[in-house]
């Protein structure tokens, strides 16, 4: 893991991500205790101009701009990073599973998968808030439903390549059990890719929750909250656009960030076996 973590900060690109990754988790962790103003309190004439007292001004009804960025983004870093990561939990296991025992259940599961992964996520997503009412325990249960098969396609891809290696059969041969050869043999060689699949899915669950919260589907009014925040502030974009550029570049800056740190960190974990190997 030290040789793993040397070899990924070896890379100056490692260490921007890292810190603006930190940067927006911080802000998004103790924003609440630094806001200067109540988040639902109003302070101020409608999209009033940046000064001392409003740094980003006030939004549509009066309310102070920079409060509510403070406050805003808890809940999308929860959600997108709790749904990833049950989606992972789920999928990694069972792809792997299906992967080395092929048969009847990985045809199942390819199937199934197949119907799953022919869904719109955003319809889907849409769809099942009208059917079940807003609720960000739906929104998580979404999420992680359209994640799972696409991670476990890839996972089984991956174990299938891997499982022909002759020291797969060599484990099998000494009589190790599946359990033993999916932890021993399987999941270490195909943690690389795994780790820059999950960060191109935790990028597209932030941006599935924002879109869901600039339609109004995320928290209730009057929480503060980065989708909702581009949202109630687009008519008066051409007045005070930092309103809807903040969280929009809150968001974008952690997807990105974290997509860096994850591809970096899995390229890592694949110089670093080959050193080992050499």
């Amino acid at each position: 893991m030290f040789r793993t973590l040397r070899i990924m900060f070896s890379n100056p690109a490692s260490w921007i991500a890292l810190f603006l990754t930190i940067v927006v988790v911080g802000l998004a962790a103790i924003g609440p205790w630094l806001t200067p103003y109540a988040y639902d309190e109003i302070v101020g004439p409608p999209f009033s101009q940046l000064s001392h007292d409003h740094v980003l001004g006030t939004d549509f009804l009066g309310r102070d701009a920079f409060s509510r960025f403070l406050c805003g983004g808890q809940t999308v870093l929860m959600i997108a990073v709790l749904a990833t990561t049950l989606a992972f939990l789920i999928a990694v296991p069972i792809g792997i599973l299906s992967g080395l025992r092929r048969g009847s259940f990985d045809h199942t599961l390819v199937a199934l998968s197949d119907i799953v992964y022919a869904l719109p996520p955003a319809i889907f997503l849409l769809v099942l808030l009208a059917a079940t009412g807003p609720s960000l325990t739906t929104v998580i249960f979404g999420i992680v439903f359209i994640h799972v098969p696409r991670v476990l396609r890839i996972v089984r891809l991956i174990t299938i390549d891997t499982s022909r290696n002759e020291y797969v059969e060599a484990a099998f041969v000494r009589g190790e059990g599946w359990l033993a050869v999916c932890l021993k043999d399987i999941l270490p060689n195909i943690l690389p890719p795994i780790f820059a699949d999950y960060g191109v899915r935790l990028c597209g669950s932030i941006i599935l929750y924002a879109s869901l919260s600039y339609l109004g589907l995320g928290l209730p009014p009057p929480a503060a909250d980065w989708g909702m925040m581009i949202s109630e502030n687009r008519l008066g974009i051409t007045i005070s656009p930092w309103l809807a550029v903040a969280p929009a570049a809150a968001i974008a800056t952690f997807s990105v960030a974290v997509n860096i740190l994850t591809d970096n960190f899995a390229r890592s974990i694949g110089h670093s076996k080959r050193q080992e190997n050499a």
